[in-house]
């Protein structure tokens, strides 16, 4: 059985189909403004100094000792400066990144066309260098509590088998109410 749709209940079907089917508000396009587009052109020389700090993590320890007497040589460009202390952090023996930021410290304030330009190297070398100083002392700090830990561990574990000998050695008393 069919019922049938009044005419005017389709109609109102059909008005409100169609303002689901309109047109939507145009928008007004947002512009976005981009940041300027930054150009960097390497200078050789710090093309060569990162070169030359890749090269180090490659190297042997004998072939660092070898660099390091090369490198005495050599005169006190802001360059070599860098150089030296890239090469006195990569020994990495006790107080050495210590003695490579003490290296870097001149070239921060130097006024002198290479030193400026290497400056933030020599900032971000000095900085890194530090950090790794500070991971360095964290990780002694460490080892020393595990040390101690480690020692502590072992005089209760003596402690214990003392106790269980003592135990051990105690005679099993006997019964209650058991002849003697």
């Amino acid at each position: 059985m069919m019922t049938r749709i009044p005419v005017a209940a389709m109609a109102a079907c059909a008005l409100l189909l169609g303002g689901c089917a309109s047109k939507p508000a145009t928008q007004t396009p947002v512009l976005v403004q981009t940041p300027p587009r930054v150009v960097v052109v390497a200078d050789p020389q710090l093309t060569e100094l990162l070169a030359y700090q890749a090269s180090l993590r490659l190297m042997t320890p004998a072939e660092l000792v070898k660099a390091q007497l090369d490198l005495a040589k050599a005169d006190s460009a802001p360059q070599n400066t860098i150089r030296r202390a890239m090469l006195q952090a990569a020994v990495r023996g006790t107080g050495d990144l210590a003695r490579a930021q003490a290296l870097l410290e001149p070239l921060l304030t130097a006024t002198g066309k290479d030193a400026q330009l290497l400056a933030p190297l020599a900032q971000l070398l000095s900085s890194q260098y530090a950090e790794l100083r500070r991971q360095e002392d964290s990780i002694d700090k460490l080892n020393t509590q595990l040390r101690d830990a480690q020692r502590r561990i072992d005089q209760l574990n003596e402690k214990l088998e003392a106790l269980k000998n003592i135990e051990r050695s105690l005679s099993v008393r006997p019964a209650a109410g058991a002849p003697k």
